[in-house]
């Protein structure tokens, strides 16, 4: 074959290669030079006589088998190739098998240009799947897709989906029963390996994920995450980013995990000073709520869910058990004349008695402060038992999330600091990420 012979079946290699991968991989170049056994500097030349035409474009990366972020300029690809050729094979075997790689840390892989793929490619049967449709054109792996955050809604509430969250990103799956077979019909069984959170240009809270994650979702599932995408541009939260792509540990944790985590620290003194709990549950062990989380969508009836989940979290929480043998446990009322009624205090009640009694502030008036969050909580929570609401979705309810979210915070972190004053409590251990770490609100 002469050499534009050659360039032809290179080109219609490196297209079906692509087009026959089931992870929309590109073929190694080395791999090239031994299926034509040809000089690999001739096998260069014609690839970057392909570059130059428009038809094939190149990744060199620590993982170039898959488009990570963007094409590469045209004069960049040809450089990077020009260098290529000065690189020296490494051959390994195994059994009767040679596998020869570039010796290189940025190896380099061959993939059809997205105007060739456009021109020649049959994507018929993908044009009700428009994530995997992109993929199958070469869009990058890695591009950030970002979706109004109510997109979650639809895995969060259905119990047929394990929905999985940490501080800034999550994942989604279908459950399996007993016997390992999905509870979900054929066309809703989806996963999500990665999503994470992101914001818009008026700072609004998005759902973010990368395109080569939504190729998990069935057909009749892209269809509706697309219906969801974000009318505006979108920008993803640097903590998501530094982990799931720059493969970074990120020192900052969201104030959920904080707020859990000055629980824990506060049960962990309270059983060092006074030798029992303060609160019968510290949520440790996996035993985060799902909701406590930011992916929130801004309805009236998730805000009532959240301020309901807190007060579980807090004062409902607080253990009755702590208090006994201290302070009076109930209170008595008068009902008629000669009738006295009875009545437990309330967890609250009772820690503001206790409390007040066992340290003395130079200002007991902002002793009191504290408590305040707390009984708004209980307050907010109380509402929405006495009488029906009509849901309704408004921004303002993550400002509301976010402000309920940071008084609280702050209430428990100040009585793990008053508890930490105690003489018996000099040899527990204060986590270094609460007292010094980046506590962000997002």
């Amino acid at each position: 074959m002469d050499s534009s012979e050659v360039k032809s079946k290179l080109q219609e290699r490196i297209f079906n290669f692509f087009v026959e991968s089931h992870d929309f991989n590109g073929i190694p170049l080395c791999e090239l030079q031994e299926e034509f056994n040809k000089p690999i500097k001739f096998i260069i030349d014609l690839v970057k006589e392909l570059v130059v035409d428009g038809n094939v474009s190149i990744q060199s990366s620590t993982n170039p088998h898959i488009i990570g972020f963007q094409h590469y300029p045209t004069d960049i690809q040809l450089k990077i190739l020009e260098e290529a050729k000065t690189i020296e094979y490494t051959e390994e075997r195994i059994g009767n098998i040679i596998f020869k790689s570039l010796n290189t840390e940025f190896p380099i892989c061959l993939y059809p240009s997205q105007a060739l793929l456009k021109e020649k490619r049959d994507v018929s049967k993908l044009l009700d799947a428009p994530y995997t449709l992109q993929l199958a054109l070469a869009e990058p792996h890695l591009k950030p897709i970002f979706f109004e955050i109510e997109v979650l809604d639809r895995y969060f509430s259905d119990p047929r989906y394990d929905f999985d969250f940490r501080d800034y990103s999550g994942s989604i799956s279908c459950r399996y029963d007993e016997d390992e077979n999905p509870i979900v019909r054929d066309e809703d069984r989806v996963f999500v390996k990665t999503f994470g959170l992101g914001f818009d240009s008026h700072d609004n809270r998005l759902a973010v994920v990368y395109l080569r994650y939504l190729k998990g979702l069935t057909k009749e599932h892209q269809a509706f995450w697309k219906s969801k995408e974000s009318k505006t541009p979108g920008k993803v939260l640097r903590e998501y980013h530094e982990n799931s792509i720059m493969g970074n540990w990120t020192f900052s944790h969201s104030i959920f995990s904080a707020l859990l985590g000055e629980l824990t620290t506060l049960n962990k003194l309270a059983t060092a000073v006074f030798g029992r709990k303060l609160f019968r549950e510290d949520f440790e062990d996996g035993k985060r709520p799902r909701e406590f989380t930011f992916f929130f969508t801004p309805t009236l009836k998730n805000y009532n869910e959240f301020v309901l989940l807190l007060d579980k979290v807090l004062s409902e929480n607080i253990n009755k058990d702590f208090f006994k043998g201290e302070i009076e446990l109930y209170e008595y009322q008068n009902v008629s004349e000669g009738i006295v009624e009875r009545k437990q205090k309330g967890t609250l009640t009772l820690l503001e008695e206790w409390l007040t009694a066992r340290f003395h502030a130079q200002n007991m008036d902002l002793m009191k402060e504290l408590f305040k969050p707390l009984k708004k909580i209980r307050r907010e929570r109380q509402n929405p038992a006495h009488r029906i609401n009509e849901n309704k979705y408004n921004k303002t309810y993550i400002e509301q999330q976010k402000k309920i979210m940071k008084e609280a915070y702050n209430s428990i972190r100040a009585f793990r600091e008053i508890f930490g004053q105690h003489p018996k409590a000099k040899d527990v251990e204060i986590p270094r990420w609460l007292e010094k770490g980046r506590i962000i609100l997002f």
